[in-house]
C-alpha cells in the first residue's frame, strides 16, 4: 500500500491525524527489524494507542514478536498524504488477530496533549548528570513512552541532563535511562526520556496499552 516505511518521514501532525483514522481504515505496520509488512484495518483509536485487526496471515516466528512488541511504524493515508507513526505494536487483549500500537513519535507536553499520557502509580529518583548521590525523589503525574511528567521535589539541580530510575505500578524492575527538561512550572517538570532500551519502550507500551484500553 505504502512501500517501505522508512521512505516516509513522520509528520508533526502525526498524532492528530491518528485521532483522525476512520473505524475499519487500511492501515500498515512495518516492522523495523525486518521487512515484514503487516496488513490491519482500524478497530479503535484512544489517545496514542491505535487498536487494529489483522488481516495479512503471518508466520509464526513473525507473530511471537509482538509479545511483548516490536518497533515499527504505522503507516496510513491522511488528506491524500501518506503519514508514518514511529510506535511500537504489541499483541491485543483479542488473541493473535488484533494488534495494539502505541505511538512514540509526536507526543507532546501534557498540557497540550494530555490524551497522549496515562496515568500510571509511578516513582521517580532524579540525579544530575555528573553528580553522585541518591538524587531527588518525586511522584510521577502521568507517563508516556516518550517522557514522564513529576511532581516537582524540593531540592532539584538546575542541569541538561538528568539519569532516572522510574519504578512504575508496582512492577520491580525498574527503568534506568537519561532525560532532559522539556517544561518546568512552579509545580511539575516534564522530562524526556533521550536514553532508554527498547526493552523498557516496550514494557512502556505495553502499560500504556492495557491502561488506555482498560478505561476507555
Amino acid at each position: 500500500m505504502f512501500g517501505n516505511a522508512r521512505t516516509v518521514v513522520p509528520t508533526a501532525e502525526g498524532l492528530s491525524a491518528l485521532r483522525r483514522l476512520k473505524h475499519n481504515q487500511l492501515v500498515e505496520i512495518h516492522i523495523d527489524s525486518d521487512d515484514h509488512v503487516v496488513a490491519c484495518r482500524v478497530a479503535a483509536v484512544q489517545g496514542s494507542v491505535a487498536t487494529l485487526t489483522r488481516t495479512t496471515q503471518l508466520p509464526a516466528e513473525v507473530l511471537e514478536k509482538f509479545t511483548p512488541g516490536a518497533l515499527g511504524y504505522l503507516l496510513f493515508e491522511h488528506r491524500g498524504a501518506k503519514t508514518a507513526l514511529k510506535g511500537i505494536a504489541t499483541a491485543g487483549q483479542e488473541g493473535h488477530a488484533s494488534l495494539a500500537f502505541v505511538v512514540i513519535d509526536g507526543v507532546q507536553l501534557p498540557e497540550r496533549r494530555a490524551g497522549e499520557r496515562v496515568r500510571l502509580e509511578a516513582f521517580a529518583r532524579i540525579t544530575a548528570d555528573g553528580e553522585s548521590g541518591e538524587g531527588v525523589e518525586a511522584t510521577a503525574a502521568n507517563v508516556s513512552v516518550g517522557g514522564v511528567l513529576i511532581e516537582r521535589p524540593t531540592g532539584l539541580a538546575d542541569a541538561p541532563e538528568f539519569r532516572l530510575e522510574l519504578t512504575l505500578d508496582q512492577d520491580p524492575e525498574r527503568i534506568q535511562c537519561r532525560a532532559t527538561v522539556v517544561r518546568a512550572t512552579p509545580t511539575h517538570v516534564a522530562l524526556k526520556f533521550t536514553d532508554i532500551a527498547d526493552a523498557d519502550r516496550i514494557r512502556l507500551a505495553g502499560l500504556i496499552q492495557q491502561r488506555t484500553l482498560s478505561v476507555a
